[in-house]
């Protein structure tokens, strides 16, 4: 009898390993189906916020999302290494919240003339400034002006109105992008990041906006000023940016017989 009970233990252990093994080869199983229906995960970059062309990039515009790998078109797609990769860069077109990041949504400085910082399918429009009214050297390429002149809207006492808002910089006195951007870390001789006295500053605009402005500013009453926008001042509606609505009606009026030139 007492051999016969140590068999049966021997048995009874025997089994409950089987038993342990069916179990986890079973959940193996489960899981490997699973895996393959669904497919392996990846992490990318959705817009957190939409973004107008040529905005600057910052930290918090990205946000990392897990997607899966089989089901959702993840070619060219930015993934999570790359979130800081792009601050200080533009988008190079309209991103709204949510879009996955892709490679061509962002605007990479080339090796080649300053031009090449022209977002495709803007232009760079150049405007004289007085140099006795500009905001010195807190404007620098890369940065958001609005302008601002006197004019008459629907003949209408003339007052001072912001005429357009948001727009980027692409030169200050005629000198463009950075030279370090364009010839490592090495500054060219003479180089003046900050210029402090100036009589043009050239801006990126569309087409059709350069038509209207050259316009508009033909209609402005005197010298046109500059206002210096904070980088992280971002308009919160496409309304915000371009000329200002309460001034269109001016477009209709003959231009001003007085030479607004510095």
């Amino acid at each position: 009898m007492p051999e016969t009970i140590v068999w049966n233990k021997k048995l009874l252990v025997v089994s409950l390993i089987l038993g342990v093994l069916a179990v986890a080869m079973f959940y193996l199983y489960i899981s490997a189906q699973e895996k393959k229906l669904r497919g392996d995960t990846v992490e990318i970059l959705q817009w957190s916020r939409s973004l107008s062309v040529g905005d600057e990039i910052s930290a918090a515009d990205t946000t990392v999302a897990r997607v899966n790998s089989a089901t959702t078109v993840t070619k060219g797609v930015l993934r999570k290494a790359s979130k800081d990769e792009f601050v200080g860069k533009h988008v190079s077109r309209n991103v709204s919240r949510g879009d996955k990041v892709y490679y061509k949504d962002i605007l990479e400085r080339s090796s080649g003339t300053p031009a090449d910082d022209i977002t495709p399918g803007m232009r760079g429009l150049s405007l004289r400034v007085d140099p006795n009214y500009t905001p010195g050297n807190i404007l620098r390429v890369g940065g958001r002006i609005d302008i601002l002149g006197r004019v008459s809207p629907r003949g209408k006492p003339a007052k001072t109105y912001t005429l357009v808002r948001n727009l980027r910089v692409l030169a200050v006195g005629g000198h463009g992008q950075k030279p370090e951007e364009t010839i490592g870390s090495k500054r060219r001789r003479g180089y003046n990041p900050g210029i402090r006295v100036y009589r043009s500053v050239t801006v990126e605009v569309s087409p059709e906006l350069a038509e209207q402005m050259v316009d508009l500013l033909s209609r402005v009453q005197g010298k046109i000023w500059l206002t210096v926008r904070n980088p992280s001042d971002a308009p919160k509606r496409k309304s915000e940016t371009g000329i200002n609505s309460e001034v269109l009606s001016v477009l209709s009026q003959a231009p001003a017989k007085k030479d607004n030139r510095p």
